[in-house]
């Protein structure tokens, strides 16, 4: 309840938003995917590493969350595993150019919307991006 004894509605803060966030440590492929995508009309949200993207997943709810595999402090891996014990269920979407990570995150059964081999056109990630928006 709150001041005056009006319900709080906290409808807004249980639905995921339609944002994506970009995690990413190549602070050049981050600007690149962002760029692309607020082209597109999408709410973009950045992160450089897992740690520092569980937090913002927390407190922002994107719908989508695109991630590098090979990543400091937290990969994308152990990230989504994070993610997987989250109240609601985000689209994930991991990227790796290390083959030894694009075979580990295929073998693993977290709920992955895709695992994509970089480098990935831009044209076919935001395809990617998009169905994974609805």
């Amino acid at each position: 309840m709150g001041h005056n004894g009006h319900i709080v509605s906290d409808s807004t803060l249980a639905r995921p938003s339609r944002s994506v966030l970009v995690v990413d440590d190549d602070p050049l492929q981050r600007l690149q995917l962002t760029d692309t995508l607020t082209d597109l009309g999408i709410d973009v949200l950045e992160e450089e590493e897992g740690a520092a993207a569980l937090e913002t997943i927390r407190s922002n709810r994107p719908a989508v969350i695109i991630m590098d595999v090979r990543m400091p402090v937290l990969d994308g891996i152990a990230t989504a595993q994070a993610i997987a014990d989250l109240d609601y269920k985000p689209r994930v979407i991991l990227m790796t150019g290390d083959p030894d990570s694009f075979y580990r995150a295929n073998i693993t059964q977290l709920d992955i919307f895709a695992v994509l081999e970089k480098p990935v056109p831009m044209r076919t990630l935001c395809r990617f991006i998009l169905k994974a928006l609805g």
